[in-house]
């Protein structure tokens, strides 16, 4: 039993420090997307691109850590670890693209109601087909 909980526990504690990581990179792009930052000095984009290589590096480590969890649960227990109902090596694998996808979709809804743009309909995004 504690070997058991053990193995989900590390797993867990590994998935959360990653989402961690994925809820800054989140943020950051957020931020960065605020077209007024193009006219910040060359510096202040340089700094920007430092920033998010940091938080790719750092979701990439994690990515391995996660990865060596998860498969444990898997060899050990026979079991496949979810996020919110989706098995968590999948999501892994797409969740940063799909992350700036919805932010784009964001930034476009609000261009759109400034009147700034005009929208056109995009098919939606099949998880699956991402690579």
């Amino acid at each position: 039993s504690s070997g058991i909980n053990a193995e989900y526990g590390g797993a867990c504690a590994a998935i959360v420090a990653r989402e961690k990581h994925i809820l800054e990179l989140e943020f950051f792009e957020q931020e960065s997307s605020d077209p007024k930052r193009l006219f910040e000095r060359q510096a202040g984009r340089l700094k920007e691109e430092k920033q998010r290589s940091v938080l790719h590096r750092r979701i990439k480590k994690m990515d391995k850590v996660v990865t060596s969890q998860v498969q444990k649960v898997r060899e050990r227990l026979g079991d496949v670890v979810t996020y919110q109902g989706r098995d968590y090596l999948d999501k892994m694998s797409r969740d940063t693209t799909e992350m700036l996808y919805w932010l784009q979709q964001e930034r476009r809804q609000l261009a759109l109601e400034r009147g700034g743009m005009v929208m056109i309909d995009l098919p939606p995004i099949d998880p699956s087909s991402i690579v």
